[in-house]
């Protein structure tokens, strides 16, 4: 037993997971709540959407609006956070955020409660700020890694639950087995939110900014923050973290909006396979967390999140090429996200959280998603139009990030060495 303990704490992601004291604790432990139920129906949004008679190009339109909600909420976050503390914030805006729009995306009829729903979950901005910073505000820098690690792995718990998705959709039909899950995943995500509630406690930085904030309104917090974005704008790796974000960003929207379309459409997979998919996706994931992550430093970043970039673009190439009935191919695809997701999503996140101020972390982070929002915004557009000509020409679109992500990585990491370097 002894032995078995003593190898599982030689795994860094495991024993900072046995370890986890502090609002860690209950932030990651309740995070499969939130993430069962959603990545129960994330397989089969596109496809309900068209079930209830929407067009590709809708779809695109409804996925710009969301990204062009979670920019406007972006900017707020960060205001509304050190106003609110980061506790409360979390509470009122996940309720804001996907409480209520589950319930809209459960009793949707046409697209106008789409995007009612699109208009609301766009506030999930602001607790990416709150909820992020109640999670490692109090924790050691060199934790950062393996604690986002642990959340991503959280929520791909749902992945063992996904075959019942497969059963549902089976035996029920997309519509019915949607309307369900949208429902569940109401009650489930509310739980957490009022658990998560009283069981953390505001961070010490959050108490300072609250006090600070204390007789001052939101809109002038927001224009005295004019001086924090000008900082941001002047401040080189902080906008090349901004840019490779926003890369990323723009690639995991086209992929969950119009991935389920292609594999469905023009590849011939039945809908109801679609968790089957997403159960491989979720266990590559899942294993590579625990195999990969724990070798991961963020501050020797440039090798692995090349290696992921490249498998990225592999993945697209061959959703680009893939003829219909190859299923193998849609495995590897499938494998090959996989293993890109467990090095960039740890990764990314917390080169994030290193390249801005330690005390303004609540506003720049606001500023660095409106502006990631800013530029990935018209991707979802362009992927629809490009869809209703060809289902497979969206991931050209995700090639071209790609691309540019591998190229912002050589900059960031050459920045990194310039700032590094000893003046003469």
């Amino acid at each position: 037993m002894k032995g078995i303990r003593a190898r599982l704490s030689g795994n860094a992601v495991i024993d900072t997971l046995i370890h986890l004291e502090g609002n860690a604790r209950p932030c990651l432990y309740l995070e499969p709540l939130w993430g069962i139920p959603y990545n129960l129906y994330l397989p089969f949004v596109s496809v309900y959407m068209s079930a209830l008679g929407l067009t590709p190009t809708q779809i695109g339109l409804l996925s710009t609006l969301s990204l062009v909600s979670q920019m406007v909420w972006s900017l707020l976050g960060g205001v509304l956070t050190d106003k609110l503390g980061r506790r409360l914030c979390t509470l009122i805006f996940d309720t804001l955020s996907w409480s209520v729009p589950t319930l809209l995306w459960m009793l949707a009829r046409d697209v106008r409660w789409f995007a009612a729903a699109s208009i609301l979950n766009g506030a999930w901005r602001v607790t990416e700020t709150s909820w992020g910073l109640l999670l490692i505000e109090d924790a050691p820098e060199n934790k950062l890694v393996h604690l986002y690690t642990i959340a991503s792995v959280a929520g791909l718990v749902a992945g063992f639950a996904a075959p019942l998705s497969y059963a549902f959709v089976q035996h029920s039909g997309v519509v019915p087995t949607m309307r369900f899950l949208y429902g569940l995943t109401c009650v489930l995500m509310t739980t957490k939110f009022v658990s998560l509630y009283f069981l953390c406690k505001e961070t010490s930085v959050g108490l300072r900014r609250m006090a600070e904030s204390r007789g001052v309104g939101i809109l002038r917090r927001l224009w005295d923050g004019r001086c924090v974005l000008k900082t941001m704008l002047h401040t080189r790796r902080t906008m090349l973290a901004a840019a490779l974000i926003a890369c990323q960003a723009g690639m995991n929207s086209v992929n969950d909006a119009f991935w389920p379309l292609l594999v469905t459409q023009k590849l011939g997979v039945a809908p109801e396979n679609l968790s089957i998919f997403s159960t491989v996706k979720t266990l590559g994931t899942l294993l590579c967390y625990f195999l990969i992550a724990p070798r991961l430093d963020v501050r020797r970043f440039r090798y692995p999140v090349a290696t992921a970039l490249v498998m990225m673009g592999a993945q697209q190439c061959l959703m680009l090429f893939m003829p219909a009935g190859a299923y193998a191919l849609v495995l590897v695809s499938v494998c090959l996200e996989a293993v890109a997701l467990s090095i960039l999503s740890p990764m990314l996140t917390s080169l994030q959280m290193l390249n801005i101020d330690r005390e303004e972390r609540a506003r720049m982070l606001g500023f660095f998603y409106a502006m990631c929002m800013l530029v990935t915004s018209p991707l979802s557009t362009l992927a629809g139009m490009a869809a209703e000509i060809n289902r497979a020409l969206p991931f050209a679109i995700n090639l071209c990030l790609t691309a540019a992500a591998l190229l912002l990585t050589c900059a960031l990491e050459r920045e990194g060495r310039i700032n590094a370097a000893p003046s003469a």
